[in-house]
């Protein structure tokens, strides 16, 4: 499967966060924005089986990743095979109606926003996500940095600006292993924040 192969985050930083939400007891887990499902499955395989895992992804909202949807469903039908109790909502996580059906199935002990990285999306997702994360919530590409900026074609990543103005009055936890380029170039990071 595809899932199991495909993990856009930088496989030190993701296991490393896996292993947090091991330690923190999480049970409950919400993912927003999936893609393939890569982490999805990764951080379900670090939790116990019989854990609610929620995934919730825009199929082609970016579409440099092009048909997506089946490999993140056998992700989710797998999941549900081996034992977790695992759901797939798929829609703009700003969206009313997707945002009611994931309040239906948390809260959740951690959430893991990784979708539109503009940060009018990121802000929403947090505001909207913060509410029913019960111990944790965690962001992708809090490291991002492009010197010259992405192609035109490119929605920005904003996420790290998101993150400083979020993260700076919060007990956090930044997971960076990514190294910078030669040229400036920075990827990758977790950013996780505690809740409670």
């Amino acid at each position: 499967m595809k899932c199991e192969t495909a993990k856009l985050q930088h496989k030190g930083e993701l296991q490393a966060f896996a292993d947090l939400l091991y330690r923190e007891n999480v049970k409950s887990y919400l993912e927003i924005g999936c893609k393939f499902g890569g982490s999805l499955w990764a951080i379900a395989h670090r939790l116990t089986r019989g854990s609610r895992v929620v995934a919730a992804d825009l199929p082609h909202g970016d579409t440099s990743f092009k048909n997506t949807e089946p490999h993140l469903r056998e992700c989710v039908k797998a999941l549900k095979t081996a034992g977790y109790d695992a759901h797939l909502i798929i829609g703009d996580s700003t969206d009313p109606q997707v945002i009611e059906k994931i309040y239906a199935l948390g809260p959740f002990d951690a959430v893991f926003i990784d979708a539109n990285h503009t940060k009018p999306y990121v802000l929403k997702d947090f505001e909207n996500y913060s509410k029913v994360a019960s111990k944790l919530i965690a962001f992708h590409d809090i490291n991002f940095f492009r010197p010259n900026g992405l192609p035109p074609h490119k929605k920005p990543i904003e996420v790290p600006e998101v993150w400083k103005e979020i993260s700076k009055d919060r007990r956090h936890l930044e997971i960076i292993m990514g190294e910078t380029s030669p040229i400036g170039c920075r990827d990758n990071g977790i950013g996780v924040i505690w809740t409670t």
